[in-house]
């Protein structure tokens, strides 16, 4: 979530200019940030000692959506800030317009700010990861190192924060060095505009490509060694074509179980699994974490994603602009930012729509790889069989089995018990656990080549491309360009 906002941030900030001049009151809005950041560290520490006190789950789940709710707070303050207190024109100022460095000044307080809210949270999750340690140790579990808070929070920061802060230094560098490019050329408005948006969509997919190269050094990670566990995971690679530049193990000391694709081309796409994945899930459901990332990669969700945010804003935009020019609305600082608005609420919309059916198709791509690749069963050693009983191995099956969908199920299970996420809890971008656990389950016995979600995320993207094909024409006969 915190990647999210941060993104956020920079776009809000992007939107200052919009406001018009005004007066700055910097200092009213790093009070606001500052009473906020007291605020958390007051309630948190208050949930903190009541848990030591009482042990109820529910002080847990208080300071849960109090993290949330203190989350959406920065954005609330820093929109004010931007639009009302003059904060983007006073960063500007204070660095004579300095490119990037301002954009980064304009954000820095919120982005410190979400920081300072995790670090008071941040002792309630070094309680719960203290309980998981004691019951990794009753359960004869490896164990990883007891953290202190600060340093959850640097962790924090890296996983969250810097992976959409570097990426998001690079494309701003990228637009820099289009826009001076551009002033040079001494082109038309028009031809200057056009260029601009070219060049910033290239961008967002070339940053994307390439950005892993540098995340795997931001992140803590290392090559996953050589041996069995290796071998299963490039073979799930290798027969579903998707190449990655290697597989590494994201190294959080036990305190996160997930896994991931990181990275479009091969030459800078990376496979991640967490240690805590590694050590805890047997190999079967590690071979079923690998799938559901090689579906993510073979079935191109991150650029078709991107695809449909960016086709979804364009048409709000225009929709907007339209319905602005039909109504004879004034061109005013207001009107603009509604439509920035809606675009923005468009994109966001078809992301969690579209996120969401992807990862059910990255599924049931993973139970319909492991049907076709049966785990092998148990068998004596060779020299105990007679020539009768020694069998081929088992046929690939043509259809969803029971054990493939209990092997992904277990491992979407044991993601939401070690990470403590409740089973039905809702996420933007994946749905609930036990939603996509049913959805598997109503797939066992299905035809591998007749999967229902694969007919649905056909009609999504042929919906985005006839979207965006419409949207080129409309741009081009009409020369309405989105605000």
């Amino acid at each position: 979530m915190a990647t999210g906002l941060v993104i956020f941030i920079f776009l809000l900030g992007s939107l200052g200019p919009l406001a018009g001049e005004q007066t700055p009151r910097p200092g009213a809005y790093l009070a606001m940030l500052g009473a906020l950041v007291l605020v958390c560290f007051l309630a948190f520490g208050w949930l903190a000692s009541r848990l030591e006190k009482t042990g109820r789950t529910r002080h847990i789940v208080r300071a849960e959506r109090l993290l949330s709710a203190a989350r959406t707070a920065v954005i609330g303050i820093h929109a004010y800030g931007v639009f009302s207190l003059g904060w983007v024109q006073f960063a500007r100022e204070l660095t004579h317009r300095a490119p990037i460095v301002s954009d980064f000044l304009a954000a820095a307080p919120a982005l410190v700010t979400l920081i300072l809210v995790f670090a008071g949270y941040a002792p309630i999750q070094k309680r719960l990861r203290e309980a998981l340690l004691w019951r990794f140790l009753h359960d004869g579990r490896p164990v990883g190192r007891s953290m202190s808070r600060w340093q959850l929070v640097w962790e924090h920061t890296r996983h969250s924060i810097l992976l959409a802060l570097v990426p998001l230094l690079l494309l701003r560098v990228w637009i820099e060095v289009g826009d001076l490019a551009w002033g040079r050329a001494k082109l038309s408005a028009d031809a200057a505009a056009w260029i601009g948006l070219v060049w910033q969509i290239t961008g967002v997919f070339t940053v994307l490509a390439f950005a892993p190269l540098l995340l795997r050094f931001v992140w803590d990670t290392v090559p996953l060694e050589s041996g069995e566990l290796r071998d299963r995971v490039e073979r799930v690679l290798s027969r579903n074509r998707v190449s990655a530049r290697n597989v590494l193990v994201w190294q959080t000391s036990s305190g996160v179980l997930n896994g991931a694709l990181m990275g479009v081309v091969p030459v800078a796409r990376y496979v991640l699994f967490t240690d805590a994945l590694l050590q805890l899930l047997p190999v079967r459901q590690v071979e079923a974490v690998a799938a559901h990332e090689a579906g993510h990669g073979r079935l191109w969700h991150l650029p078709w994603l991107l695809g449909s945010m960016m086709t979804s804003a364009l048409l709000c935009g225009l929709a907007f602009e339209v319905a602005a020019s039909s109504l004879d609305l004034p061109q005013t600082s207001e009107w603009t930012i509604a439509g920035v608005a809606f675009t923005v609420v468009g994109a966001i919309l078809t992301l969690g729509f579209v996120s969401r059916r992807f990862e059910l198709q990255a599924d049931a791509f993973a139970v319909a790889d492991l049907s076709r690749h049966p785990a092998p069963a148990e068998m004596p050693p060779a020299d105990s069989l007679t020539p009768v009983e020694v069998m081929p191995p088992p046929l690939p099956s043509n259809a969803v089995t029971t054990e493939s969908v209990a092997a992904m199920n277990a491992a979407l299970s044991a993601v939401a018990d070690l990470n403590g996420v409740p089973v039905n809890r809702f996420t933007w971008r994946h749905g609930t656990i036990a939603g996509r656990q049913r959805h598997l389950e109503s797939l066992i016995g299905t035809p591998l080549k007749s999967l229902p979600i694969d007919r649905t995320v056909r009609w999504i993207k042929a919906v985005t491309a006839v979207s965006a094909a419409l949207t080129i024409a409309l741009i081009v006969i009409f020369g309405v360009m989105p605000q």
